[in-house]
């Protein structure tokens, strides 16, 4: 009961920050990096022309901080890359991105349409941060492909992983939309896994005692919409 009475005295403290955020016209998204640095801009950039008195901010955190503060009710939507099961949130899929290796155009691997599990054995992987799908996905690919794979070099942000692969230094598995740019510009080679439906997913989440304002669901219809 003393928890109960807890959540209903954060809701009450919500709705009343939440009716004034309404007459200020803010949303506020908390969103994992590769949602919200490739995906989330263009979105927000179509939303702001169509509805320029409603300002939009969005913080790029940890899938772990996107949860936690959907939960304290610090945001009006979250976004995240990791499927989630929790009674207070709503959890609903956006997209998919298809996973691929680069690699830099003077690699050994470049020439290759699609890699095979053995075509990987003794490379040095640029790696993820810890807890990451993309670092879960390559220790258990190893484990069930038996190879053997160098991984010196953990890196937490997709710039920086990226620019260590243009010099050079290793390859990585990434989704193709976070290195689309460099991809048509040549500056890095974007090899599909032989591994059938290589793909990670994305979630839209929100508190379910959330009140979603019209700008709000307005923004939730174009997220969905998107081009």
């Amino acid at each position: 009961m003393a928890e109960k009475i807890f959540e209903l005295e954060k809701l009450a403290e919500q709705c009343l920050y939440e009716y004034q955020q309404t007459q200020k016209n803010h949303i506020r998204i908390h969103a994992s990096e590769s949602f919200g640095a490739y995906y989330l801009p263009g979105i927000i950039n179509r939303f702001n022309r169509e509805h320029p008195t409603v300002s939009v901010t969005v913080d790029i955190v940890p899938n772990k901080q996107v949860v936690a503060e959907t939960l304290d009710l610090k945001n009006d939507l979250g976004c995240i890359s990791h499927p989630l099961k929790n009674k207070k949130l709503s959890v609903t899929e956006i997209l998919e991105d298809e996973l691929v290796i680069i690699v830099s155009p003077g690699h050994a691997l470049s020439a290759k349409n699609c890699l095979k599990p053995r075509d990987l054995e003794g490379q040095v992987m640029i790696m993820h941060e810890e807890g990451s799908i993309f670092q879960e996905f390559i220790h258990r690919f190893r484990s069930e492909k038996n190879i053997a794979l160098s991984m010196p070099i953990t890196l937490s942000n997709n710039e920086a992983i990226k620019r260590g692969v243009e010099a050079g230094t290793g390859i990585a598995l990434i989704s193709r939309q976070v290195a689309l740019e460099e991809i048509h510009s040549k500056k890095l080679i974007a090899i599909p896994l032989s591994a059938p439906n290589l793909v990670r997913k994305f979630y839209l989440i929100y508190h379910k005692d959330k009140y979603l304002s019209d700008s709000v669901r307005r923004l939730v219809d174009m997220i969905f919409q998107r081009e």
